[in-house]
């Protein structure tokens, strides 16, 4: 799992907080341990000072014993009378501050004992000093008995003093050391402070500048979807989910209904719209509301400030994170304009279907006058051409050479006419028929071609044909063989004239189309008739010079044209012609 800063400044907190938890409880256990190591070292200091005292008094007894003795003056016996008042109270005092220890315990008795016994000692030669018994007292003191009692007291205090002392070094030392544990635990706690401060101020100043940022951030974010909303060429709105209340507009929405944002923004629907239409509005937002769903409005009419307008709208609830909602979000496309044109479209498609119906009728009558020509002018043609060579036949003797050449000139036109409603009923029937498309080897298709033009043409031996490499294609191999038919045979036809006829045909690739081409080096014509060269009945060049029906470079166009392609040429007079085609795929 990956922290945030947040988590991680949160954890770092958490573990200061419970290191300085952990650090003032030491420091408090260790203020504990001081304060008591504290009380013992006074303590065996009180016991010290309590035993030099006990000292001290019993070497006021001796004192004032010796002193009594010497002079017989009894303000010598006032230090023995204060230390036999107090000595015992002394131990007794020595004896409750070490109750804690058995050893110092034994000792005290001890001192006690041989104290009392000192005491005993010197209240006896007291004794015998106030019965004048000079001598006897001076003995006694030159036993030493009361002299090695003190001095067993001594003794013991310098034993008890000589223990506390050591136990006095120990607690110091223990003292010390738990001066120098809490010095170092305080400074850590200061220091743990200190960090937790710092981190607290890091923590601030990161939180300043990352709200910072985010208003920041917030701030562009709303700028730039405000610059969205406002530049969306669609009317979109905002309501409240309560009371159906414009909250929010854009500027397509202004233009639209004719009115600023203003006039607009805390108004609903019964403030601009006539009743019926708010109604209707109304009730359509509510049920937004309810279902939660993209609510497509295909058109609905609205009437605007600018006229009537149709609108194209889609509405949705937007809701909060318990999936009440909260306010209606709609986007509204004016779909006038559309339907308007849609409405014309829909009268050109009717007028189309009249249209259509009207070439179809056309068509028909068009067929049914290609069958009357080719039933019924066929028969009187070869009449003509039949009587006609009926009338070389049998008359031509009686015939002189005018006669004759009309006669020729009758039969050749009947031919002629004959031809020209071939061609014509070819071009009826392309429109009818239907393209059998296969893969087609062109080159074996155009060397077909020409071995059937030889020997129907006289002409073509005399041409010099160089056939370059030609892609295949897809394409009706029948309505093809017509086309290189027609474009050979007049680049035969308008280069005859000429000493060396030479033909090139060939394909080549172009900007990722195959062209496909037929040149000569004929008569060529004049680019400004170009317009006319591929009409029916068009011709370039005089019947009496080239023979032909004006009806094959149409065909030809209308064969490239359903198959798809497009076919064009280039030439000049008495430079000779190139025809270009190409076909798809």
């Amino acid at each position: 799992m990956i922290l945030n800063f947040y988590q991680k400044l949160t954890t770092l907190f958490l573990v200061f907080f419970i290191g300085i938890g952990v650090i003032g409880f030491l420091a408090f256990r260790n203020n504990i341990a001081f304060a008591k190591s504290t009380k013992w070292v006074e303590h065996t200091q009180q016991v010290l000072d309590e035993s030099e005292k006990i000292f001290s008094l019993t070497q006021s007894i001796a004192n004032g014993e010796r002193g009594y003795i010497i002079t017989r003056d009894s303000d010598f016996l006032q230090p023995y009378i204060n230390a036999h008042e107090k000595i015992f109270l002394q131990i007794g005092k020595l004896k409750s501050l070490t109750a804690d220890n058995p050893i110092q315990q034994a000792r005290i008795d001890s001192i006690s004992l041989f104290a009392q016994k000192r005491v005993d000692v010197t209240a006896g030669i007291v004794e015998v000093m106030n019965h004048d018994k000079k001598e006897e007292a001076i003995q006694a003191v030159v036993s030493k008995e009361g002299k090695n009692y003190g001095q067993k007291v001594r003794e013991l205090i310098t034993e008890l003093q000589t223990d506390e002392n050591n136990l006095l070094k120990v607690r110091k030392a223990s003292n010390e050391s738990q001066m120098e544990v809490f010095n170092r635990t305080l400074w850590a706690l200061f220091g743990g402070l200190l960090i937790l401060l710092t981190l607290s101020y890091l923590g601030f100043l990161y939180n300043h500048l990352q709200q910072n940022k985010l208003a920041s951030d917030l701030r562009n974010t709303n700028h730039f979807l405000n610059t969205i909303l406002e530049n969306i060429p669609n009317m979109i709105f905002v309501k409240d989910a309560e009371q159906l209340r414009f909250v929010r507009f854009n500027r397509a929405g202004e233009k639209l209904l004719g009115r600023i944002r203003d006039e607009l923004i805390g108004k609903n629907d019964y403030d601009f719209f006539p009743k019926d239409q708010a109604d209707a509005f109304t009730h359509k937002d509510r049920e937004v509301l309810i279902k939660g769903e993209v609510e497509d409005i295909v058109e609905e009419p609205i009437q605007t400030k600018n006229g009537d307008r149709w609108l194209h709208t889609k509405k949705i609830a937007i809701t909060d994170e318990t999936g009440k909602p909260q306010y209606l979000l709609g986007i509204s496309e004016d779909i006038t304009s559309s339907r308007l044109y849609m409405a014309e479209i829909k009268q050109l498609n009717t007028e189309l279907e009249k249209t259509v119906a009207q070439l179809l009728s056309a068509n028909k009558e068009m067929e049914a006058f290609t069958y009357s020509v080719s039933h019924d002018l066929r028969a009187p043609l070869r009449i003509v051409d039949g009587f006609g060579e009926i009338l070389l036949k049998d008359y031509g003797d009686n015939l002189d050479a005018e006669g004759k050449h009309t006669v020729e000139v009758i039969m050749a036109n009947a031919k002629h006419m004959g031809q020209l409603i071939d061609d014509l009923l070819n071009l009826s029937r392309l429109g009818r028929t239907q393209l059998s498309v296969k893969r087609v080897d062109m080159r074996e298709l155009v060397e077909d071609t020409i071995h059937a033009l030889s020997i129907m043409d006289t002409h073509l031996a005399s041409a010099n044909i160089k056939v370059n490499p030609i892609n295949p294609i897809d394409c009706d191999t029948s309505l093809m063989r017509q086309v290189w038919i027609n474009l050979i045979s007049n680049a035969i036809k308008y280069s005859r004239k000429n000493e060396r006829p030479e033909i090139e045909i060939g394909s080549e690739n172009k900007n990722g189309e195959t062209i496909y081409y037929v040149k000569d080096n004929g008569v060529g014509f004049d680019m400004k008739y170009y317009n006319k060269l591929f009409g029916v009945f068009q011709r370039l060049h005089k019947v009496s010079e080239f023979e032909g029906t004006g009806v094959g470079l149409a065909l030809v166009h209308r064969i490239i044209t359903k198959h798809g392609g497009k076919i064009w040429a280039e030439a000049a007079l008495n430079q000779g012609a190139t025809f270009y085609f190409t076909l798809p795929g």
